[in-house]
């Protein structure tokens, strides 16, 4: 009879080994499902963005930058309103030039009413304009008057006041001898007294008043403001009309300079106003659209935690971050999308190059950008 050989006894533990390992090896022998795999990669990318919301929930301007961009948004609402008024004080005025708007109404009405009432001045016109639309605006518009518009509208008569009571154009040609001599016909006495205009070249002048007037409207929209006044009659008619708003305000800019023809007696002035109107309405679109250009950013790296850093700590800004599996070489990567000015472009760029120079970037123009951040404003 053959001796049956002892069977060494297993432990406790040695058991849950291999109990563990047989577990391990069937999850790894057993084939995964489509619906799983899909699943899995949902679950993973439904977490990163949470994490990644979570991480840009608190990422919102400090109280120091609101009130720097608050700042330099009002600054140039002034700078764009004291540039429209010397262009009707210092160079629309003086040559019968209108280029629309309420300027361009009141130095029609002026032309009217100088003859019956003398002491009249272009500003007094538009104040009383002014005040009159603004009145008006806040009762059918209600709250699409804002406050900035209102400031605007005042502060826009207002220097144009302050230039005519201060006589500036007569004291710049007083000072460099722009001067003529009249007989007074009742008297026989000569007198003496400044020039109107600041030059003998009216196209020039014609040329600044579009540049000051273009350029200043343009800074005072994107502050996220208006300088009222033909504005307000535009918003009217939308209101009660089909017409948009831009349509209704070139409509009411063309009836004003269509008027100089008759105002001034003069086909040259009447044909200089048109091509002032329509050179006006392409460079305050220009600059508007200029202004409040920004880059739309696409990067496709393998190094995103170092530019992460970099865009949200330095240039102050956030981005979308998902995965992505390059075509070729089928390595993993991730790509970074993110909007931001010029200025932080350029800055972005050469980060980029600094620390992952095989990163794949995109680089387009965006030209409305609405968010938070942003909005198309100053």
């Amino acid at each position: 009879m053959k001796k049956r050989k002892e069977e060494k006894p297993v432990s406790a533990a040695e058991n849950g080994a291999v109990k563990q390992e047989e577990i391990q090896t069937e999850a790894v022998e057993k084939p995964r499902t489509p619906e799983a795999t899909i699943a899995e990669a949902v679950s993973a990318e439904a977490t990163t963005i949470v994490r990644t919301q979570a991480l840009f929930s608190d990422k919102v301007l400090t109280p120091t930058q609101r009130r720097k961009r608050t700042a330099l948004s009002w600054t140039f609402m002034f700078f764009g309103i004291l540039m429209m008024s010397c262009s009707v004080y210092f160079f629309q005025t003086p040559n019968d030039f209108t280029m629309g708007g309420v300027a361009g109404i009141a130095i029609v009405l002026e032309g009217f009413l100088k003859p019956f009432i003398p002491f009249l001045s272009q500003g007094v016109i538009m104040a009383i304009i002014n005040v009159f639309l603004l009145i008006l605006g806040l009762i059918i518009l209600g709250k699409q008057c804002t406050i900035k518009t209102i400031i605007c509208s005042l502060f826009y008569t207002g220097f144009i006041w302050l230039f005519e009571y201060l006589d500036v154009v007569g004291l710049i040609n007083a000072a460099v001898g722009r001067v003529e001599t009249v007989i007074d016909p009742e008297t026989g006495a000569e007198i003496t007294h400044a020039l109107k205009t600041l030059t003998d070249q009216r196209f020039m002048e014609l040329v600044y008043a579009i540049l000051l007037f273009g350029i200043g409207g343009a800074l005072v929209f994107n502050s996220g403001s208006s300088s009222g006044g033909t504005d307000i009659i535009a918003l009217i008619l939308k209101k009660y009309t089909k017409l948009n708003v831009g349509f209704a305000l070139m409509i009411i800019d063309f009836i004003v300079v269509c008027i100089t023809f008759y105002t001034f007696k003069s086909i040259e002035s009447g044909l200089i106003s048109l091509l002032g109107l329509f050179t006006k309405s392409f460079l305050l679109d220009g600059v508007i659209e200029s202004i409040g250009k920004t880059k739309y950013i696409t990067i496709i790296t393998q190094q995103p935690e170092l530019i992460a850093d970099y865009i949200l700590n330095d240039i102050n800004h956030s981005f979308t971050m998902y995965d992505a599996e390059g075509g070729y070489s089928h390595q993993k990567k991730k790509v970074l999308v993110t909007v931001c000015k010029r200025n932080e472009a350029i800055k972005l760029k050469m980060k980029i190059n600094k620390v992952d120079p095989t990163a794949f970037v995109i680089i387009t123009d965006a030209n409305e950008i609405l968010g938070k951040g942003f909005g198309g404003t100053l």
